[in-house]
This record gives structure tokens, C-alpha cells and sequence, in this order.
């Protein structure tokens, strides 16, 4: 890279064993900091990997976000229970929080019904990540094609045919635009949490749909990882974007 990288977007973090290895790999891409997205939902795991990083020789080249238990949620206590947790994953060193797809997709309320990501059980969560002022790095949902039925006119059928876990067009799976209509709601409702759209929130095929977000919601910006091969294939409306947006 021209100019130091921060990775905000990685799920792998330093151990004993790879610390080595990941600090000559990141010296040779020019990589500054890896982020590892994956802490855990649990404080005390949190802790160990920051202490592990703060004890190593390299306790500035790299960070760890927490994440949330979701299923469960609306039932006697959990709320509490995230929020004590998060918080306190937060005075353990993580720097933010990270929402992985199955809030929306897969993870299930008390009563058994889709969590959907606009929920108002979930409020808390946003309001404790306003007052701590931590980015919130959500994915939601996967690329439009994965919603849409394995035939000739669906772009990625190679890949859809080889990887059967990725299809998601079954009868009773949330839509592809439920999902990111989910997303957004959530956004607009909670203006005072910072929030990154992983993955380009996948509009990356949608440049124009994609600069709606930053252009309505101060609070949000976008990241790139997995969908440069969409941005690619709009060179000019990229490189406007970009520079507008950079």
C-alpha cells in the first residue's frame, strides 16, 4: 500500500503461534493495523486476546471488537445481560462492536420468531454504544444474487451451485430487501450510534442506492471488503463516488 492501512475488517487475531507470521505478512502489504472482529461475546474472552496484544511487542499493531449473544433476545434478563457484557468487554479494551449476518438471518428471539435487526428489544444495545461513542460494524444480509432463485439469469450461479449454504431463496427465509429495509430502519431510528456498513452494506452493485447512505445519515459510513469486484465493474460512477465520498 502507498500509504499505512488500517484492516478494520478481519476475523483472525494474533496468537503465540501466528503473531510472528501476520506481522511479516502485514509489513509487506504496508498493512498498519489488523482489527480482529471476532472478541467473542464473553468479557473475559475479550480480555485475554487484548491482554495477549498489549503484553506482545507489537501492542500497537492491532485491535479486537466484541460481539453480542443474540438468541434469546425479549426474554426475562437479556437485555441487561448484553449490555453488562458488551460494557464490560469494552473497559476489557475492545474498541467497537461487530454484528455478524445471522442477526436477521438466523438468530432467534425468546419466543422462537426471527430477531429481526430493526427489533426494538435490541435498542439498548445502540443506545449503550452512543453513550460509549464505539463504531458499530454491522453485516447484514449477503449479496443480492445469494436471494434470488439458482437459474440462467442469476450472475452467480457457479458459485451458488458449488456452495449450497449460500443460497438463501427458500420459502420463509427473509427477503434480500427485508433484510437491508431492516438495516436501514435501524440506522434513520438510532442517529447518535456510529455505525460502518460492512461489506458496502452490499450495494456495491448500486452505487447510487449506496451514496443515498452516506448523503441521509451522517452517523454511517461504508466498507469495501468483498465487493470491489461489483465497484470495479462501474469505473467511472466509482471514481465519482470515491472522490465524493472519500
Amino acid at each position: 500500500a502507498k500509504f499505512p492501512v488500517i484492516d478494520i475488517h478481519s476475523h483472525t487475531g494474533p496468537t503465540a503461534e501466528t503473531i510472528e507470521r501476520l506481522i511479516g505478512e502485514m509489513d509487506a502489504m504496508g498493512l498498519r493495523v489488523l482489527t480482529n472482529l471476532s472478541g467473542g461475546s464473553d468479557p473475559q474472552a475479550v480480555k485475554q486476546k487484548v491482554d495477549f496484544i498489549r503484553a506482545s511487542q507489537y501492542p500497537d499493531r492491532f485491535r479486537v471488537f466484541a460481539n453480542v449473544a443474540w438468541n434469546g433476545a425479549g426474554g426475562p434478563g437479556w437485555a441487561e445481560k448484553a449490555v453488562a457484557d458488551l460494557e464490560q468487554s469494552i473497559r476489557n479494551g475492545a474498541i467497537g462492536l461487530k454484528i455478524a449476518k445471522d442477526l436477521g438471518m438466523f438468530a432467534r428471539k425468546a419466543d422462537g420468531s426471527r430477531l429481526k435487526v430493526d427489533d426494538p428489544v435490541l435498542k439498548p444495545i445502540w443506545d449503550l454504544c452512543a453513550r460509549l461513542n464505539i463504531p458499530v460494524i454491522i453485516h447484514t444480509a449477503e449479496p443480492q444474487e445469494f436471494f434470488s432463485r439458482l437459474d440462467n439469469q442469476n450472475e452467480r450461479w457457479l458459485e451458488l451451485a458449488l456452495f449450497r449454504d449460500r443460497r438463501h431463496y427458500a420459502p420463509g427465509e427473509p427477503t434480500f430487501e427485508e433484510l437491508v429495509g431492516e438495516r436501514d430502519r435501524m440506522y434513520a431510528a438510532n442517529p447518535k450510534t456510529r455505525y460502518i456498513g460492512a461489506h458496502f452494506n452490499w450495494y456495491g452493485n448500486d452505487l447510487a442506492r449506496a451514496a443515498r447512505q452516506p448523503d441521509l445519515r451522517p452517523n454511517q459510513v461504508l466498507e469495501v471488503g468483498a465487493v470491489l469486484y461489483d465497484v470495479g465493474r462501474q469505473p467511472r460512477a466509482a471514481r465519482e463516488f470515491f472522490i465524493k465520498y472519500q
